[in-house]
């Protein structure tokens, strides 16, 4: 049969849908031909999906549905099913599983639901259907019958060993440059976090690969693909020591030589320095930890099983090892508030992260915060619009100790926590004197200015940026309290670039600004003539990503200022060079234009003008 698999855009880019491909793969060693379309790495339209549905006429539809992707899922299945009316329309996943009961009623184009793991029972449905044959007996699927909802009994897969291995080649123009494979080693969790729907999805026992089965994946991905990276996904990779420390040995035995990294989250209280250590010497270079919050009282509400003293013995460990190590937090769980949140943000700071991310709670359906939000607080929007982990904030609930305003206030305190560190000093230094800032912004997109306003009431702001980002700041220019504008005026001339730089970096020194934010995503030559001309009292480097502010005393900063000016210091004399040369070249060409009048040779010509005729030598010309 043909079967057409579909991962709707959401806001999560670049991931693979390893789900879809395991399924591919399944269908594909069962002699079935598997179309996967991923609309979330090609970012297209619904529309072009439904004309590619079309294009491709399959038998059966599923669709792969995140409850952040389900509205945009469901809004696909209606428009091919405008078009092409011969596919019978399955979906599955996350949001399916936790909410089959809502999405088949408000969605009719979906006949069928495939609930927690669906690697066999699809495989069951995909051959009944073929044959003509009764689905009633297919496990772990929901349909409407006569109004109805039908549910049959859910089954986990207990060998894991079993299943063929996922097939990326499915995907519609697949970009194998760079490839970073996702692997699962374990699927299930036994755990009770109150915020988490792992458990109802994929069962609450925990079943894993053999540490063999998974290297000769790997081995396998390598020859393939020629894999230099992959990413472990599970939700509980390290939850039995001794086999993730097995799996470790086996690729230092085999020598893979494959980097590494676990960011999906390992728990604290499931990590040792030995295991950690071998992790390193295995090729993994950064785990991630969902910490979820530095409150006592709150990170022992959510039943998590651990303690913050084994998320700081964790990070120890990871950094004794000498890997990275990044944090999760969540604002919004219950009995959280913004004073709760600046608890937090003081115990990330304690821990010295490599890098740290915090999300507005998402209360899933059906799981344990959803029935707390549900009974004691107020659900703002439709749970399926909301964003999560993306950069686009939504705020889908409040509490009532945790209003919407205050999770604003605690989002940006969370993702610009050193720009209002920096702001409240100087506030506090300059009491009701404005504080005088530079902005100077090259990049692309910068959100830098709306935040600085929710952080700071009085202050000048002058903005250098550039040509294609001029008009944007016009535009805004008084929404965003900006008292002088400037736009770089590009030459093709390097001399004359460098000279209107350095007449306009004269001006602003002469203006002695309290701070200076430079944008890292500006062009980096430009940061070492800033500081050195302008010489602000402070100043702060906006990173690429825009949400943290490096400061001069970090090691990065140190590390990148030290670089370009070596790099200066080695071009310096290349420079200077071609200056002097420029230079002597013009002063060559005046001395040999001089030098071939006062050597002529020849007649001597005498222009005619209006009353005279042209002379040669005296010898009139008529």
């Amino acid at each position: 049969m043909k079967i057409l698999l579909i991962n709707p855009p959401g806001w999560q880019k670049g991931s693979t849908n390893l789900g879809l491909c395991y399924l591919a793969g399944n269908l594909i060693d069962k002699g079935h031909k598997v179309l996967i379309l991923d609309l979330n790495a090609a970012d297209e339209l619904y529309e072009s999906a439904a004309i590619k549905a079309e294009k491709y006429a399959p038998d059966i539809i599923g669709f792969s549905i995140k409850t952040s992707t389900a509205n945009m899922a469901f809004l696909i299945s209606k428009e091919i099913k405008k078009r092409y009316k011969k596919a019978i329309h399955i979906a599955g996943g996350p949001h399916i599983t936790l909410d089959y009961k809502v999405s088949l009623v408000e969605n009719p184009e979906i006949e069928y639901c495939f609930l927690g793991e669906s690697d066999i029972s699809f495989i069951d449905f995909v051959n009944r259907f073929e044959k003509g044959q009764s689905i009633k007996e297919v496990a772990g699927i929901a349909y409407l019958d006569k109004g109805s909802v039908i549910v049959t009994e859910q089954k986990y897969i207990e060998e894991l060993d079993n299943l063929p291995y996922p097939s990326f080649d499915a995907i519609e123009n697949f970009n194998f440059k760079d490839f970073r494979y996702p692997l699962i080693t374990s699927r299930g969790c036994p755990y009770r976090c109150t915020y988490c729907c792992v458990g109802l999805v994929c069962g609450k026992k925990w079943r894993a690969r053999t540490p063999e089965d998974t290297i000769a994946e790997l081995k396998s991905a390598k020859k393939i693909f020629a894999i230099k990276t992959f990413e472990i996904l599970d939700d509980n990779f390290t939850l039995k020591l001794d086999r993730a420390k097995q799996f470790c040995r086996l690729m230092i035995k085999n020598k893979l030589k494959l980097n590494w990294y676990c960011h999906n989250g390992i728990r604290a209280d499931k990590l040792d320095l030995e295991l950690a250590k071998l992790m390193k010497k295995a090729g993994c270079t950064s785990v991630a930890l969902g910490i979820e919050s530095g409150n006592a009282e709150v990170f022992d509400s959510i039943k998590k099983g651990e303690t913050l003293a084994s998320i700081v013995s964790a990070v120890k460990y990871i950094k004794m090892a000498g890997m990275k190590v990044v944090g999760y937090f969540i604002i919004g769980l219950p009995g959280d508030s913004l004073n709760g949140i600046k608890k937090t943000i003081e115990f990330q700071e304690s821990l010295e992260l490599d890098g740290y991310t915090y999300g507005i709670l998402n209360p899933y359906p059906h799981t344990e915060v959803y029935d707390i939000i549900k009974r004691d607080g107020k659900i703002l929007m439709d749970i399926k619009d909301s964003s999560h982990f993306s950069s686009t904030l939504t705020i889908p609930f409040e509490m009532p100790g945790f209003p919407k305003e205050d999770m604003k206030k605690a989002h940006y305190l969370s993702k610009f926590q050193r720009l209002h560190k920096a702001l409240e000093f100087l506030k506090n230094k300059h009491s009701k004197k404005p504080i005088k800032i530079l902005y100077i912004d090259f990049s692309e997109n910068s959100i830098f200015l709306e935040t600085l306003a929710k952080f700071l009431d009085n202050y000048d702001l002058d903005v250098f940026c550039s040509p294609w980002k001029s008009d944007d700041y016009f535009k805004y220019k008084k929404a965003r309290k900006i008292n002088d504008l400037r736009a770089f005026k590009y030459s093709p001339y390097f001399l004359k670039n460098l000279k209107n730089i350095l007449r306009l970096f004269n001006t602003y020194r002469k203006r002695k600004y309290d701070i200076l934010f430079y944008n890292l995503r500006t062009q980096k030559k430009m940061l070492l003539f800033a500081l050195l001309l302008i010489r602000p009292k402070n100043f702060y480097l906006e990173s690429e990503d825009g949400y943290r502010i490096l400061m001069a005393n970090d090691k990065e900063v140190r590390r990148f200022l030290f670089k370009k000016i070596k790099e200066l210091i080695i071009r310096l004399p290349k420079v200077i060079i071609s200056f002097l040369l420029t230079f002597l070249i013009r002063i060559a060409y005046v001395f040999f234009g001089l030098f071939l009048y006062f050597k002529r040779t020849g007649p001597i010509i005498e222009f005619p003008t209006p009353n005279t005729p042209l002379k040669i030598k005296d010898k009139e010309i008529k």
